[in-house]
C-alpha cells in the first residue's frame, strides 16, 4: 500500500527517535553523541520538509499544551469506571471483556489512532478527533457513543487522563518529532463537489485506477482481500463494506454524510493498511471518490451496479437513491418488523432481475450475534440481511439478499446430521473468557484474533422459521425464538451453501430438528454468490399440512424469525446471527372489479355530467320546454 511523503517521513522520524531513547539507557559514547546529534538533525530535517510539503487542502498547527494534573487525576476516575472494562488498566487494549471483541479494544499504548483530520502517522486532534470518537463512539466495534452518559467535561477528562497516561511512546507536547499536519474539511466542504453522475461515474473509475478494489472488491463489499489484511498490533482486519455506510467506524453518527467519506481518502486510516490519497490524487479526484462511495451506501430500492461497471445510466440511478431513515438509537438503518409479500399473477419470478420485484417494497432485516445459549457468537459477520416476498395462489417465495465476503461451502463432509443442534462435540464452540492473558500475543492460538482466519470452514446458510400453529396463539405470547418450545412448534425452512434445502421441525433451543416431508415441495429457485453478495430464493407451498406445517393465510400477520450462518466465521448449529420477531402479511390480491368499477363509474359520472351540461345549453337556447 502507497503511504504519503508525509506518513514515510514521520515514521523515519519516530524509528530515530525510539532508537534514541533506547540508546540513551546506555553508555554515552562518542559514537552515541554523533548518533543522537544526527539524529536530531534528521528530525530536523524532516520537520522543515513536512512543513514545505503540506498536502493541498491541509495546514499545520501548532501542538496543544499538556492537560492540568487535576483533569489528568478527574479523567482517571472516570477512564477506571467507564472504560477500563475493554481497554484494560494500563491501556493496552486487554481489559476483562477484550478478547471477546472484534475488533479488538484501542491499545493507546503506541499512540496510534485511527479516525482523524490529521495526515497520515500523525497524532489525532484531542479536542475534535478524541472528543467526537468518545461522544459518537465507532460504529461498527464495541465502542458506544458516550453522548448523554458523560458530560462534556468528563469526556475531555477522560481524554487527558488517557492522551497523557496511557500513550506511552509518543507525546503531543513532543514539538521535536510529533507534527500536526490538519485537514481543513470545513473550508474544503463548502466548495465540495456535488454528487453529481458525471462525479459518481469518475469516482467508480478512481477506484479501479487507484486499485482500491484490490481490497474493497467489485462492488465495494469489503470482499477483495478478506483474509490476509492485518493492523499495526498484529490482528486480523476486514476492509469495509461501502454498502454499510452505518458500519464506517468515523461515520460519527451521521452515515450518509459525504465529508467522512472525503476525510477518510485524504487522512488514511493510521494502524490500517487503509493509505492516505492526500499526496496521489487531487481536491477533485478525492471529492468524486468519496461521492461514488457514498452512492454505494444502501437505498430505499436496489441499485445493481453490475460489477462496478457504472454506465451513465447507472450512475444516473446513484444519484438520486433516496438514503435509508437511521434509527438514532442503534445507528442502524430503521427497522420495519412487517414484511408485506405482494401476490403476483401467474408464475412467480425465477431470479432477484425480474421487473415484478420493483413493485414489492424490500425489507432490512437486523441480525445480531446468538448469544443467550452456548455456543454463543460473540464475533457476528453477518449483521443484516434483505428480504422481499410474493406469492401466487399456490406458493410464496422469499427473495434474500446479504453481503458476505466470501463463499463458504464445507471442505469436508459433515460430521453430524442437518438435524443435530448440538455441535459442541464436533468443535463449534465459542470464544472462552480470556482477559489479559493474549495481550502480547495476538496470534496465540486461543484468542479470538488468531481465530478469526483459522476456524474450520462451514457452509454459509440463510433460515426462517414461522410456528406451525400460529393461528392458535394467545396474543401477545410467542414461542420461544430459538426453534420454538414443546407447546408451539417451529416450521423451519433452512438453506446452506452445499445446495441443501430442508424443511424441520423445531422444538426447543437445545432439540434436535425434526424432518418434515414438505423437503419435497421446496424449491430453491435460485442460489448466487457473486461480488460478496449471495442471492437466494426459495419458495415453498402456501398451505399444506395444518398439522405438520404453517398454514399462510392472506390479510394476516404470520411470526416469522431469520437466521444466518457464516461459514467461514465458523458458524453452525446455534453459533449463528439471528433475528428479533418480524410479521409476514401477504397482501390480498386485488379482485378484477376494483380496476374495473373505478373506470366504470369515471365513465358513468362524465356521461351524467355531459348529459345534465347539455340539457342545460339546450335549456338556455330555448330547444327545451320549460
Amino acid at each position: 500500500m502507497k503511504q504519503t511523503t508525509i506518513s514515510i517521513r514521520h515514521n523515519q522520524t519516530r524509528m530515530m527517535m525510539q532508537d534514541g531513547h533506547e540508546q540513551r539507557q546506555q553508555s554515552t559514547s562518542p559514537r552515541l553523541l554523533a548518533f543522537l546529534g544526527g539524529a536530531i538533525l534528521w528530525g530536523m530535517v524532516g520537520t522543515v520538509w513536512a512543513q514545505d510539503a503540506v498536502p493541498e487542502g491541509f495546514k499545520v498547527e501548532s501542538l496543544p499544551p499538556a492537560p492540568a494534573a487535576d483533569q489528568i487525576e478527574a479523567g482517571k476516575r472516570v477512564y477506571f469506571t467507564k472504560c477500563v472494562w475493554c481497554h484494560g488498566v494500563d491501556g493496552a487494549g486487554d481489559g476483562p471483556g477484550a478478547d471477546r471483541l472484534w475488533p479488538r479494544p484501542r491499545n493507546f499504548n503506541a499512540g496510534t489512532f485511527k479516525i482523524r483530520h490529521t495526515a497520515s502517522g500523525e497524532l489525532p486532534l484531542i479536542d475534535v478527533d478524541l472528543f467526537q470518537t468518545v461522544t459518537h463512539g465507532l460504529p461498527g466495534s464495541a465502542m458506544p457513543s458516550w453522548e448523554g452518559i458523560l458530560t462534556d467535561k468528563q469526556r475531555k477528562d477522560v481524554l487527558a487522563f488517557v492522551t497523557a497516561e496511557l500513550v506511552k511512546d509518543r507525546s503531543w507536547q513532543d514539538s521535536e518529532f510529533e507534527t500536526l499536519t490538519v485537514l481543513e474539511l470545513d473550508k474544503l466542504a463548502a466548495s465540495a463537489t456535488p454528487p453529481t453522475p458525471e462525479s459518481i461515474k469518475h469516482g467508480s473509475e478512481l477506484v479501479v485506477e487507484k486499485k482500491c478494489i484490490e481490497c474493497h472488491g467489485l462492488e465495494g463489499r469489503g470482499d477483495g482481500n478478506a483474509f490476509n489484511l492485518k493492523d499495526d498490533w498484529g490482528f486480523s482486519i476486514q476492509p469495509a463494506d461501502w454498502h454499510k455506510c452505518w458500519n464506517f467506524r468515523g461515520s460519527r453518527q451521521d452515515p450518509y454524510n459525504v465529508k467522512n467519506i472525503f476525510r477518510t481518502f485524504s487522512t488514511g486510516v493510521n494502524g490500517t493498511p487503509m493509505p492516505s490519497f492526500a499526496d496521489s490524487t487531487s481536491v477533485a479526484d478525492r471529492w468524486d471518490l468519496a461521492n461514488y462511495v457514498n452512492s454505494l451506501c444502501e437505498r430505499e430500492n436496489e441499485i445493481n451496479i453490475d460489477g462496478g461497471k457504472v454506465t451513465d445510466e447507472i450512475a444516473q440511478e446513484l444519484s438520486t437513491g433516496k438514503a435509508l431513515s437511521v434509527d438514532i438509537l442503534t445507528d442502524k438503518p430503521k427497522a420495519n418488523f412487517v414484511v408485506p409479500s405482494k401476490y403476483l399473477e401467474g408464475e412467480l419470478p425465477t431470479d432477484e432481475l425480474d421487473e415484478r420485484w420493483k413493485t414489492v417494497p424490500r425489507r432490512w432485516i437486523a441480525l445480531g450475534g446468538q448469544i443467550t445459549h452456548k455456543p454463543r457468537n460473540f464475533v457476528n459477520r453477518i449483521d443484516d440481511a434483505w428480504v422481499q416476498s410474493a406469492y401466487n395462489e399456490t406458493h410464496i417465495q422469499f427473495l434474500f439478499q446479504w453481503d458476505d465476503r466470501t463463499k463458504s461451502i464445507a471442505e469436508e463432509e459433515l460430521e453430524w446430521d442437518p438435524t443435530e443442534v448440538n455441535l459442541e462435540d464436533y468443535g463449534v464452540v465459542e470464544q472462552p473468557p480470556g482477559g489479559t492473558k493474549f495481550e502480547d500475543d495476538p496470534e496465540h492460538p486461543e484468542s479470538i484474533a488468531w481465530r478469526q482466519n483459522k476456524y474450520t470452514v462451514y457452509n454459509d446458510g440463510i433460515a426462517f422459521e414461522f410456528p406451525i400453529k400460529w393461528q392458535e396463539l394467545p396474543f401477545p405470547r410467542k414461542p420461544r425464538y430459538l426453534w420454538g418450545d414443546e407447546k408451539f412448534a417451529m416450521d423451519i425452512t433452512k438453506w446452506t451453501a452445499d445446495g441443501n434445502l430442508r424443511a424441520f421441525e423445531g422444538t426447543g433451543w437445545d432439540q434436535d430438528f425434526s424432518d418434515r416431508d414438505m423437503t419435497d415441495d421446496l424449491k430453491l429457485v435460485k442460489a448466487e454468490w457473486k461480488d460478496g453478495r449471495w442471492t437466494v430464493l426459495i419458495q415453498r407451498p402456501i398451505k399444506r399440512d395444518y398439522e405438520a406445517d404453517a398454514w399462510l393465510e392472506a390479510g394476516k400477520y404470520i411470526p416469522l424469525v431469520f437466521f444466518a450462518w457464516d461459514g467461514h466465521n465458523g458458524d453452525a448449529g446455534r453459533k449463528m446471527a439471528v433475528s428479533a420477531f418480524y410479521y409476514l402479511v401477504m397482501e390480498p390480491p386485488i379482485p378484477q372489479e376494483a380496476y374495473i368499477y373505478p373506470v366504470l363509474m369515471g365513465i358513468g359520472l362524465v356521461g351524467i355530467e355531459g348529459w345534465v351540461l347539455t340539457r342545460r345549453r339546450n335549456r338556455r337556447e330555448g330547444k327545451l320546454d320549460t
